[in-house]
């Protein structure tokens, strides 16, 4: 009888740990990916180059802005890449929390990597 009770609670925050595990990994993974991105701007690299990085390690679902050095650049200035990604949890633990007003922010994963111009 208590097991049927204690189950489903400890099941839940088994697949929790899970998927906030899995989401933490897939923003690591993109903190990453514009990190590679903006390396790629301020070495004078061009907008699809730049796409071309970050999605070669994030995947192809990223959406990526970005500012690129050119080469009349000051030395001051600063190359910026921003992707999105979204985030499809494997298990139902999002889709609850959801009913407990949290925002759309776990369903999708931000990160912005900004490198001073070479010159």
């Amino acid at each position: 009888m208590e097991a049927a009770i204690v189950l489903p609670l400890i099941l839940l925050v088994l697949f929790g740990i899970i998927d906030f595990g899995r989401a933490l990994q897939q923003q690591a993974l993109l903190t990453v990916a514009v990190r590679e991105g903006a390396r790629t701007a301020a070495l004078n690299g061009t907008t699809a180059s730049i796409q071309t990085k970050v999605q070669s390690v994030a995947g192809t679902d990223a959406v990526v802005t970005s500012t690129v050095c050119t080469g009349g650049s000051s030395t001051t200035a600063d190359a910026s890449v921003t992707a999105t990604q979204p985030f499809t949890a494997l298990t139902p633990v999002f889709a609850l929390m959801q009913y407990y007003g949290t925002t759309s922010s776990l369903t999708t994963l931000k990160a912005t990597g900004v490198m001073a111009c070479t010159g």
